[in-house]
């Protein structure tokens, strides 16, 4: 009896000593696991507010990148050698514009003063997202005209000799007009960012931090679906050569492509 009562309180000394550190243990652990909770917490606040900073700063540039840097009514009506048509200035059916994207346009057309040759100038400004899509390959034949070219990518001379090659597409397109066969030469390109080109799927990622885009369309009616001549190609240069021009003095908001 007297052994066990010695051996007692040896055993209950034995694990209080094994207890304590059991318990150290877990306040330590506990500690540790607030500490990593408050870091997480830290992380995803300081994430949110980085998100919600850049979508604001989104929304601004969506803003501030709806409108036109400058009025397309601006763009003269000489153009080089050619002359707008006194009376032959439209606009577009206001669900054509919705559709198109269009925040301001304008639709003239223009003689050569040198040759008589005319042509019909579009010009349009809107959203990237909404604008870029909508090139003649998708609109002739949805309005029951076709293609009846392969297209064609031409090098329009830029405002001066420095100045790089403007990017356009060009094709043949036919619709039948007054029960008649008329063959149309469509040219056209996008001005993103300051870039033109008429291909711009590729930039979809951009268009985030630059929401605007130009669009040049010029066409003229030919005889046939021959391959045409470069005889509206001075229009073009000079139609570009103002939009860049006005576009970089205009509001001063137009952002370097990223």
């Amino acid at each position: 009896m007297e052994n066990a009562l010695v051996d007692q309180p040896a055993a209950s000394h034995s694990e209080s000593v094994v207890r304590r550190p059991q318990t150290a243990s877990r306040s330590s652990a506990w500690k540790l696991d607030v500490r990593w909770l408050a870091m997480i917490c830290l992380l995803l606040g300081v994430s949110g507010a980085v998100r919600y900073w850049r979508e604001f700063q989104f929304a601004s540039i969506l803003t501030r990148e709806k409108e036109s840097p400058f009025p397309l009514k601006d763009i003269p009506k000489i153009l080089g050698d050619w002359r707008m048509i006194e009376g032959a200035e439209a606009t577009l059916d206001p669900e054509i514009a919705r559709i198109a994207g269009s925040s301001d346009h304008i639709v003239r057309n223009y003689e050569n003063q040198r040759t008589g040759e005319t042509a019909t100038v579009l010009v349009l400004y809107g959203l990237a997202e909404l604008v870029w899509g909508h090139t003649p390959e998708v609109c002739y034949p949805a309005t029951g005209g076709k293609a009846v070219s392969v297209p064609r990518t031409v090098m329009i001379a830029g405002a001066n000799e420095s100045a790089p090659p403007i990017p356009f597409r060009a094709g043949v397109f036919s619709r039948i007009e007054g029960g008649m066969n008329v063959f149309h030469d469509v040219y056209y390109s996008f001005r993103n960012a300051g870039t033109w080109d008429p291909s711009m799927g590729g930039r979809w990622k951009l268009f985030r931090y630059n929401p605007g885009m130009f669009k040049v369309q010029v066409q003229r009616t030919i005889k046939s679906s021959e391959p045409p001549d470069e005889a509206c190609n001075d229009l073009l240069s000079a139609l570009a050569a103002e939009i860049d021009s006005k576009a970089r003095t205009g509001n001063g908001t137009e952002v370097a492509a990223r």
